[in-house]
């Protein structure tokens, strides 16, 4: 049986964009403030915060000051403080005084959190452990901050 060389080629370089489509999509990027990407992962981490942190009704809508956000194909991992829409800190009487730290899949075209890493100290071991479990096997390292991928790559999952 003859092989078509075109053919060949073809494949060839039909491959070649698939697999760099698929490398593409786990490429490690911040979305650019604005943008609907980022605009939906705030509004997943704004309806959590609300529904499992808020003591009351805030007088405000809050925003975040982003200090990491790092998005790959379906994850995402954010780092932020809630600040009043106004830029003023939000009382503790309405949040706590933590910084939010949160792992994030997109499903459809909205996200979720699907991890809360909030905390005031650094996790124990066996905390570690507990969080390295409640994240799905694929979650890229590479999201996370440097002192997080130090914690949470120690040890294998």
């Amino acid at each position: 049986m003859k092989t078509n060389p075109g053919c060949l080629i073809c494949c060839g370089v039909i491959a070649t964009l698939l697999a760099l489509e698929q490398a593409s999509a786990q490429t490690v990027h911040t979305p650019k403030p604005g943008s609907p990407e980022r605009q939906a992962i705030c509004d997943a981490a704004r309806s959590y915060v609300m529904s499992k942190y808020a003591s009351k009704p805030l007088p405000q809508p809050i925003v975040f000051k982003i200090d990491h956000l790092a998005v790959a194909g379906v994850y995402a991992n954010m780092e932020a403080i809630p600040r009043s829409k106004d830029g003023h800190y939000v009382d503790t009487q309405y949040l706590p005084d933590i910084a939010f730290n949160f792992c994030l899949q997109k499903e459809g075209a909205s996200w979720r959190v699907i991890v809360d890493l909030s905390r005031s100290d650094v996790p124990e071991a066996a905390e570690v452990q507990s969080i390295k479990r409640q994240l799905p096997a694929d979650f890229p390292l590479s999201l996370f901050t440097s002192t997080w991928q130090r914690l949470l790559g120690d040890q294998a999952r």
